[in-house]
């Protein structure tokens, strides 16, 4: 009858699985599919129900077929009501529009950010590590309150409280490399090689992961790697004969190490999804703030050299410029988390990309710094392979799968038979 049909398309929409009328079982499958067989049994039902009525048919006839079958008589009439939830729901399906509030706050967090690496740079009377000291701290006691107000474990759940140790070691070692990297180099050049991670993320995914690595894939590496060397110009390549061009060993070293952390280091977050973040931020707090003392505490080393003086020394002016190294990197790391709550993380990616920009506007507006054309290239390389990685499925989705293994691998990451 069909009621049972009109039961079945509510089955779909509560998102529970019943009987069709021939007693087989609906396969749970995408909630699409789903609609889509109940707006066909819908329309089977309709036309069943109304063969039986000829133009010819009295009214009588007609207020039989309603009195003895009411609930057929509401579908027919709600015909047309139910085929408008089906494209209701088939809708949201098949376009997801862009949340520009979220891409808003991407490129808020990127300002944030830009600002505290800028801090770092010019900050030049007090050693980074001091300063990535005093950041953890302002962590620590902006998250602690929340750790107490929701009555989360700060250790974190029993079994990734070793992964959340390891997270925090490595994240205080990337902190210590970005913070080298932003005082040593020119601020630009410093985040373009920061942003080549994806190059590390992609050689682990394949060697460790076992992860399909198509041609696609081949090639934005290939490009990362050839804008990471345009940027740095290891004299190995290049041939520095002019003495007055100095090369930073230490600064490009700690930019390519934070480049290759960060990629470490998001392989391992991946791994605490179940770890509430005020957790995650607490144990990266306390690690940078042991390495960074330890560091600061240390004998000199050739990290120290020419990096500043100690912060206790330092002028007034001085500690409200690091008290904003902390509060901008803290007020980045919570909207870009906002952020990804709400948009995809390519769209994001993309957005976080312009980070790049801001980087170079900083340097040239404000220290009158203009990058060479060899560094210029390599952080447009950078920043396209970047935006390629974010969009990366929406390329894949324009190959018709019909189309050659070789051609449709080319962006899918299949590998060919």
């Amino acid at each position: 009858m069909l009621s049972n049909h009109s039961s079945d398309f509510a089955a779909v929409h509560s998102g529970t699985c019943k009987k069709t009328p021939n007693g087989s079982d609906w396969i749970r499958e995408d909630r699409k599919t789903l609609v889509q067989v109940a707006a066909l049994h819908v329309n089977m039902g309709v036309q069943k129900a109304t063969d039986g009525v000829s133009p010819s048919s009295t009214s009588s006839e007609q207020d039989s077929l309603k009195d003895s079958s009411q609930s057929n008589y509401s579908t027919i009439v709600d015909h047309n009501e139910l085929n408008r939830k089906i494209k209701e729901d088939l809708g949201p399906t098949a376009v997801r529009r862009t949340n520009w509030w979220a891409i808003l706050l991407t490129f808020l967090s990127g300002v944030c950010f830009t600002l505290s690496s800028g801090l770092v740079k010019g900050i030049e009377l007090i050693n980074p590590m001091e300063l990535l000291a005093l950041r953890a701290a302002i962590q620590i006691m902006a998250v602690a309150p929340l750790i107490a107000c929701k009555l989360i474990n700060p250790f974190g759940p029993p079994g990734y409280r070793i992964l959340m140790m390891v997270q925090g070691f490595i994240g205080g070692w990337l902190l210590v490399a970005l913070f080298i990297a932003f005082r040593r180099l020119p601020l630009g050049d410093a985040t373009s090689i920061i942003f080549s991670s994806p190059v590390f993320v992609l050689i682990m995914s394949f060697a460790f992961l076992r992860e399909l690595c198509g041609t696609f894939r081949v090639v934005i590496a290939i490009t990362l790697v050839t804008g990471l060397v345009l940027i740095t110009k290891p004299p190995f390549i290049f041939n520095l004969d002019d003495p007055s061009m100095t090369y930073d060993v230490l600064g490009y070293s700690a930019a390519v190490l934070g480049a290759f952390l960060s990629a470490v280091n998001i392989v391992v977050m991946r791994k605490c999804k179940e770890v509430h973040f005020s957790v995650m931020v607490l144990y990266l707090s306390v690690g940078s703030l042991v390495i960074s003392l330890s560091l600061s505490f240390a004998a000199e080393g050739p990290w120290a050299a020419g990096m500043g003086g100690s912060l206790w020394s330092a002028p007034l002016v001085e500690w409200a410029y690091a008290s904003l190294v902390g509060v901008t990197g803290l007020l980045g790391q919570v909207l870009l988390v906002i952020a990804l709550n709400l948009e995809s993380a390519g769209k994001v990616a993309v957005t976080r990309s312009l980070d790049i920009v801001l980087a170079f506007i900083l340097q040239i507006c404000y220290w009158s710094d203009v990058p060479d054309i060899m560094g210029a290239v390599g952080s447009v390389l950078i920043c396209m392979c970047v935006i390629a990685i974010g969009i990366e499925e929406q390329i894949a989705q324009l190959v018709p799968q019909h189309w050659p293994c070789c051609v449709y691998s080319w962006v899918n990451r299949i590998a060919c038979k």
